[in-house]
């Protein structure tokens, strides 16, 4: 299970998320904190991507989704409350099917409407609901295929995410998905880059990303920093216990010095 920590970052606006629908909380974002140009792309015959959106010598295409979760919850949670009793739900961390449709079917609205191989492809998943926390958490496990990777071997060991542990939706869709973001309610953002798209090295160094003061996740650049694991081997991910025997080769250990 995947129990890494959620690093985010919050931005503030005089209008917050809980106020506008997810299309409207986004482009107020991108205007207002990211300086960025936004169009809405009108509806055609076939699903198109939302917006798209302009810097300096940059065009993305972005695509809105909004995932409420456990709607079916919300009546028990208030009937809980009036009571003052106490309201607990438990979910595990683990990613779900219906949240890779999500990020499959918001790809597929991109792709289609793409005509440059320069525009970054970007997917913008608003959380809402009941336990909205754990699904933004099943959201960047699915999206990097990570878990939490813990060595007892001695008390300075490393303990931490491992990207690609297991298989990724940003392995699958490496070409046609060059970013994540993931918002909540409490207008928390947290950006995730595909470092396995043609375009990573520059959208790391584009107008969206470098706005982002903190919160972005870059599997390369925690690894460098001795802050997670990359798995970058062409090791079976249906297959743990070769994913953990890469992990402990010598030359891993010399790329990545002081992991185990």
């Amino acid at each position: 299970m995947h129990i890494g920590l959620l690093i985010v970052y919050e931005i503030n606006l005089t209008i917050i998320g809980l106020c506008m629908d997810a299309e409207t909380y986004v482009k107020e974002l991108l205007e207002n904190h990211f300086g960025l140009k936004v169009e809405k792309i009108p509806a055609g015959e076939t699903k198109t991507p939302d917006f798209l959106v302009q810097a300096e010598n940059e065009e993305y295409l972005i695509e809105v989704k909004e995932k409420e979760a456990h709607p079916e919850l919300e009546k028990a949670k208030e009937k809980a409350f009036q009571q003052e009793e106490l309201f607990q739900v438990s979910e595990s961390l683990k990613t779900k099917s219906v949240l890779q449709n999500v990020v499959r079917d918001g790809k597929r609205q991109i792709q289609a409407f793409v005509t440059n191989e320069a525009t970054f492809r970007v997917l913008w998943i608003h959380c809402t609901g009941v336990g909205y926390d754990a699904t933004v958490e099943q959201i960047i496990t699915g999206l990097y295929g990570s878990e939490t990777i813990v060595d007892f071997s001695s008390e300075d060991a490393f303990s931490g995410i491992c990207y690609y542990f297991g298989h990724s939706q940003f392995f699958k869709f490496k070409d046609s998905l060059d970013a994540v973001l993931v918002s909540n309610v409490k207008s928390e953002v947290i950006l995730c880059l595909n470092n396995l798209s043609p375009r990573y090295e520059q959208i790391k160094n584009s107008q969206l990303v470098l706005k982002m003061e903190k919160g972005v996740r870059d599997p390369v650049e925690e690894a460098k920093s001795g802050k997670a694991f990359l798995v970058d081997s062409e090791v079976d991910r249906g297959k743990p216990e070769e994913v953990l025997e890469f992990l402990r080769i010598p030359i891993y250990l010399n790329i990545h010095s002081g992991f185990i």
